[in-house]
This record gives C-alpha cells, sequence and structure tokens, in this order.
C-alpha cells in the first residue's frame, strides 16, 4: 500500500496540514470503530444453547456470507469515493479482515456449542474469534486445536480462504486505491487544460482593429 504515489509522486496525506491529518485519521478511527461495533452485534446473533436448532445456526451462517459479500463490495466503492482513497483502502482492509475473521468465529462457536469436544476446549465468542486469528496467522500455538472431523473441516476451509484471502483482498483494496488516485489526477489534468484553454478562446473571440474601408 505504500507505493500508491499522487501525479506528483506524493502521498495525498503528505500534502495535509497537520490539523487536517488528525482530523482525517480520527474520522477513521471513529468509522472503525462503528465497523467493529456492528460486527460484535453480528456475533452476538450466534445460538447460545446447545438445543437451538440446527437451522439457526446453518442460516445464520448463509447470512454471514451474504453480509460479507455486500459488506467487502460496499468497502470498495467507498474507496473509489474516498477524498483520500489510500487511509480508505487501509482503512477497509482492516475492516474486511475483521468481518472475514468474524464469519468463521461464529462457524467455530456453533460447532462447539452443539458438540463441546468439538475443540480441545469449549469456544465462546472471544475465544472463537482468537482461534480464528490464529488461523489467519498460522501462528499455531496449539492451546486450541480442532479434535472432530466437523471442526477440522470448517478450520480447513478457512486455511483454504486464508492463502485467497491474503493474495486476492490485498490486491483488489490496492488497486481500487491505485484507480480512484489515477481517475483524481487525470480529472486535475483536464481541468488543468481547460483553464489553460479557456483565456486562448477568449483571445480569439476578442475583436481587433476595426478594418479599414474597402477600396473602390
Amino acid at each position: 500500500m505504500g507505493g500508491l504515489p499522487g501525479e506528483d509522486g506524493e502521498l495525498p496525506v503528505a500534502k495535509m496540514s497537520k490539523g487536517k491529518l488528525v482530523l482525517v485519521v480520527l474520522q477513521m478511527l471513529g468509522r472503525l470503530i462503528l465497523g467493529f461495533l456492528f460486527i460484535l452485534l453480528i456475533m452476538s446473533l450466534v445460538p447460545k444453547n446447545p438445543g437451538d436448532p440446527i437451522v439457526y445456526p446453518v442460516v445464520l451462517t448463509i447470512l454471514g456470507i451474504a453480509l460479507y459479500i455486500w459488506f467487502f463490495r460496499r468497502q470498495v466503492k467507498g474507496v473509489y469515493k474516498a477524498q483520500y482513497p489510500t487511509l480508505r483502502a487501509i482503512e477497509s482492509l482492516i475492516l474486511v479482515a475483521a468481518m472475514f475473521l468474524a464469519i468463521f468465529a461464529m462457524v467455530y462457536v456453533m460447532v462447539s456449542i452443539n458438540d463441546p469436544n468439538a475443540f480441545t476446549e469449549q469456544l465462546d465468542s472471544f475465544s472463537g474469534y482468537y482461534f480464528s486469528l490464529t488461523v489467519l496467522a498460522t501462528v499455531g500455538f496449539g492451546d486450541i486445536t480442532p479434535v472432530t472431523t466437523v471442526a477440522r473441516s470448517f478450520t480447513m476451509v478457512q486455511m483454504a480462504l486464508d492463502i485467497a484471502f491474503i493474495a486476492i483482498i490485498i490486491k483488489v483494496m490496492s488497486a481500487a486505491a491505485r484507480r480512484a488516485l489515477a481517475q483524481r489526477a487525470q480529472r486535475e489534468v483536464e481541468t488543468e487544460d481547460r483553464a489553460k484553454a479557456q483565456p486562448q478562446v477568449q483571445t480569439r473571440q476578442t475583436p481587433g482593429a476595426s478594418p479599414g474601408n474597402p477600396s473602390d
């Protein structure tokens, strides 16, 4: 993400005043906090009791995937429209990654609730998110591990998707930021060209000296 120069080779952030930079960063943090609160709200919908119908977790998972797709598309569009695409791309990457981990954390918690022996310990929302993050980071502490076939299957799915997530999501966000900066630079060039052309048009339209009388 560091290689997103503007037209003159400088990042837009480098052109900000200190006060403007603080304001932009505070706005970014505010959107991140709201995004995390929204993710926590989604995670709170995970069933709490083992006796809940199995259809509820399945529907919740499908809705979570649909929500993630919508959320991702919205973040990409937000990068295109942002005043500072580079910062918005970084913000979007954080939120998209957090949402990605939340989906799998919800799945792990639901698996653990329906089978307390699915993992080496029973998972709640926090430990499920923690396990999802360790899988993404490939840390492998070993404090929480999948035991049953179902738990291992979902973990394998996340492992496979993690590769695509790192390779594709970052590329998409970077490309969106680069495209937004390129379009903005093009608009600035076109605006400057029109501004330069305007006086020339006016000069051509200004009448010169009065022509002399035609000869007999």
